[in-house]
C-alpha cells in the first residue's frame, strides 16, 4: 500500500476496517495523515542509515567495544538495527550473535520486518553444529556429502540457543524470521548433531509455528510420510482449511495431505504471485508440488544425490526442491533460452531450485511456457486454467515437443494420460487442489 493509500485509510478511521461500509475522509484529514506518515518514514530511513554507518565502522580497528556500546543505545530501534545488520558480512554477524547486545539488536531488527533475505540467510547459516569429522579428507574434486564430516565453526551452541529463545520471546520477530526460513535451511539445521541433542531443532519448530498465516490455536499434525523435498512440512501446524484435520466437506484429510496443505499455505503468497506473473491457474503449481510430495516418494539416497555436484553422470535425472524440477533437462534449458527465466549454469540452477521460492518460480515459468505455446496455435483450446493438462505436460513433455504435437493435432482434444494429470482429474486430487489456496476464513 502506498503512502497516499495508507494516509486515506488512517484518515478514514475505524470505518476503513469494515469492508461493507464506505470509507470517507476529509481532504484535511488525509493531508494530515500523509504528512505524519512522511515524517515517520523519514525518521525510519534516517535510523536505518545511522545503523548502516555504524556497521561500516566495524572495519576500523579498536575492537567491538565501541560498536556494541553504540548498538546497545539503539537496540530497541528496529530500523537502526536492521540498517546495521543488513550491512554486515557473515563473519561480522557471527561475532555479534555471540554477544547479548548483538542478539537483542538482531531480534529487534527481525521484529521491524526490514531484515533482508540475504542477511536472514547469513543468520540462518550460523545455526546448527556437528561433531568433529571422523573420516579423513579424501583427495576428490568435490566433497562427499557425509553428514558426520560437516563442521560448524560459527556461533557457539549456547549462543545459538540464546538467540532462538530471544526470538521466541518476541512473536513478531519470530514470525518474520519464519517467513525467511527456507525449508532446506530448516532441514539442514535440524539434521545436525547439535540440533538433535540440544533442543535446537525443537526451538526452530516452535518459531516456524509462529508463522502468522494460521489462526491461533492450530495444532501440529502427526509426522507425515512425504517425498524428501517436502519433509519440512512435518513440523507445520494443521492447515487453516482443515484446522482439526477435517476438510470443509466434513471428510478427514490424511496426515500426508495435511502436511502438504500446510506447506502450500506457508508459500501461498509466492505461488499466487508467480501464477499472476504467467497468467496461469495457481492450482497447477500446487498440483505439481503436491503430487511429487504425495505420490513420488524417494528414500534416503535422495539426500545423498542432492549433495552431489551437477556433473555427468551424477546429474542424470537429478532434481532439486519442491516439484522436483530436473536440473539439466531440455525443459529448463528451453525455458531459459526463450527468456522466461535468466540463463543459469547447472550449479547455479540447483542453488535456486533447492529453495522453495526458486522452485515455485521455475514451475510457474514452465507452466506459463506451455500456455503461451498453446495460444500460438489458434486451432487449439487455451490451457491456462486447465490444471490437469498443465500438470500432465509438466510431468511428461517439454515446450518443443508440445509445439510439435499441437501442429500435428490441430483442434484435437487434450487427454491427460500420465499419473500426475490423472491425479489432478480424480476426486482426491480435485478436493486437495480446490482447498489448497483458500484463506482460512474463506467460505
Amino acid at each position: 500500500m502506498g503512502t497516499v493509500g495508507r494516509a486515506f485509510q488512517e484518515a478514514g478511521g475505524p470505518a476503513a476496517a469494515v469492508p461493507s461500509k464506505p470509507v470517507s475522509a476529509s481532504e484535511q484529514a488525509v493531508n494530515a495523515a500523509f504528512q505524519r506518515l512522511q515524517t515517520q518514514y523519514g525518521q525510519q530511513s534516517r535510523s536505518a542509515e545511522a545503523g548502516a554507518a555504524l556497521a561500516r565502522r566495524m572495519e576500523q580497528a579498536g575492537g567491538l567495544g565501541p560498536i556494541l556500546a553504540e548498538l546497545g543505545r539503539h537496540a530497541d530501534d528496529p530500523h537502526f538495527a536492521a540498517g546495521f545488520y543488513n550491512q554486515l558480512n557473515r563473519e561480522q554477524i557471527r561475532r555479534l550473535m555471540s554477544d547479548p547486545t548483538g542478539i537483542k539488536a538482531l531480534v529487534s531488527a527481525f521484529a521491524g520486518g526490514a531484515v533482508s533475505k540475504e542477511t536472514a540467510d547469513k543468520v540462518t547459516g550460523q545455526l546448527g553444529w556437528d561433531q568433529p569429522g571422523i573420516v579423513p579428507e579424501l583427495p576428490l574434486p568435490w566433497k562427499l556429502p557425509l553428514p558426520w564430516e560437516s563442521r560448524h565453526d560459527g556461533v557457539p551452541p549456547d549462543d545459538q540457543i540464546a538467540f532462538l529463545k530471544a526470538l521466541l520471546a518476541n512473536r513478531t520477530a519470530a514470525s518474520q524470521f519464519a517467513y525467511q526460513l527456507d525449508d532446506p535451511e530448516l532441514l539442514r539445521i535440524k539434521g545436525t548433531y547439535g540440533a538433535r541433542v540440544s533442543g535446537l531443532g525443537m526451538l526452530l519448530d516452535r518459531i516456524h509455528a509462529t508463522h502468522p498465516s494460521w489462526p491461533g490455536g492450530a495444532k501440529a499434525p502427526t509426522v507425515a510420510d512425504l517425498s524428501w523435498e517436502l519433509r519440512g512440512a512435518n513440523t507445520l501446524p494443521y492447515p487453516s482449511v482443515a484446522p482439526q484435520g477435517v476438510g470443509r466437506d466434513g471428510k478427514p484429510y490424511s496426515r500426508d495431505e495435511l502436511a502438504v496443505l500446510s506447506w502450500i499455505e506457508l508459500h501461498k503468497d509466492t505461488i499466487l504471485q508467480e501464477a499472476r506473473r504467467w497468467n496461469i491457474d495457481p492450482r497447477a503449481i500446487v498440483g505439481a508440488i503436491a503430487w511429487e510430495a504425495l505420490k513420488n516418494k524417494d528414500r534416503w539416497w535422495q539426500d545423498v544425490r542432492d549433495g552431489l555436484p551437477a556433473r555427468p553422470p551424477l546429474d542424470y535425472h537429478l532434481s532439486a526442491g519442491p516439484g522436483k524440477v530436473h536440473i539439466d533437462t531440455e525443459i529448463v534449458k528451453q525455458i531459459e533460452a526463450e527468456g522466461y527465466l535468466p540463463r543459469q549454469g547447472e550449479d547455479g540452477r540447483r542453488t535456486i531450485l533447492r529453495t522453495s521460492d526458486g522452485s515455485i518460480r521455475y514451475i510457474a515459468a514452465i507452466l506459463g511456457a506451455y500456455s503461451k505455446v498453446t495460444e500460438q496455435n489458434p486451432d487449439n483450446e487455451p490451457i491456462r486454467n486447465n490444471v490437469p493438462v498443465l500438470v500432465n505436460l509438466y510431468q511428461g513433455s517439454d515446450p518443443n515437443r508440445w509445439r510439435t504435437w499441437l501442429s500435428t493435432h490441430p483442434g484435437a482434444p487434450y487427454d491427460p494420460g500420465n499419473p500426475m494429470g490423472k491425479w489432478a482429474l480424480s476426486p482426491e486430487g480435485q478436493r486437495l487442489l480446490d482447498d489448497s489456496l483458500r484463506l482460512w476464513d474463506q467460505e
